[in-house]
């Protein structure tokens, strides 16, 4: 039995996914029909038109067609599309990056980590300061807070600085 998208993502994730990826007003980010086909096309090697039993089922909005692929595709495809349609996002942001904006892409990416299979939370306090140093103390919080968001090939690339 398939289950629905608001039985794969709990309601508070789905709100703030939703949120990321603009979808209040059954848009996409800005992506136009076209557009969003060619993205699928592009980043998954999927068309839309052709794959309609992915895509169907909840109506034609872009909002509905991605909510229909979350029910209906594998979850390491869905988790590839989630890391995909962030990478666009930030790609087209025009703003500075707000304490907001860091918790939508913390939750984004708990999401993004449930179709991933991810379960554990990492332990980030082994990383401490070795000695006072206001510099050291930026980078380790900094280290913590890519563990805590799920992002541990971001927490790794800074881990060498440590």
């Amino acid at each position: 039995m398939t289950r629905t998208y608001e039985q794969l993502i709990p309601r508070a994730e789905r709100e703030k996914l939703e949120l990321a990826l603009e979808m209040g007003q059954g848009y996409v980010l800005d992506l136009s029909d076209r557009t969003f086909n060619d993205f699928f096309h592009e980043r998954l090697g999927i068309d839309p038109e052709t794959e309609g039993r992915l895509f169907n089922g909840r109506g034609t909005s872009k909002a509905k067609r991605l909510r229909s692929f979350i029910e209906r595709a594998p979850a390491s495809l869905i988790a590839k599309l989630l890391r995909e349609l962030w990478n666009y996002r930030s790609s087209i942001a025009t703003r500075a990056t707000t304490p907001a904006d860091q918790v939508l892409e913390a939750s984004y990416f708990i999401t993004v980590g449930r179709f991933e299979g991810v379960s554990q939370d990492i332990d980030s306090s082994v990383i401490e300061s070795f000695e006072p140093s206001e510099t050291l103390d930026e980078l380790v919080a900094s280290i913590r807070r890519d563990l805590d968001a799920k992002k541990p090939h971001a927490a790794l690339d800074r881990l060498h600085t440590y």
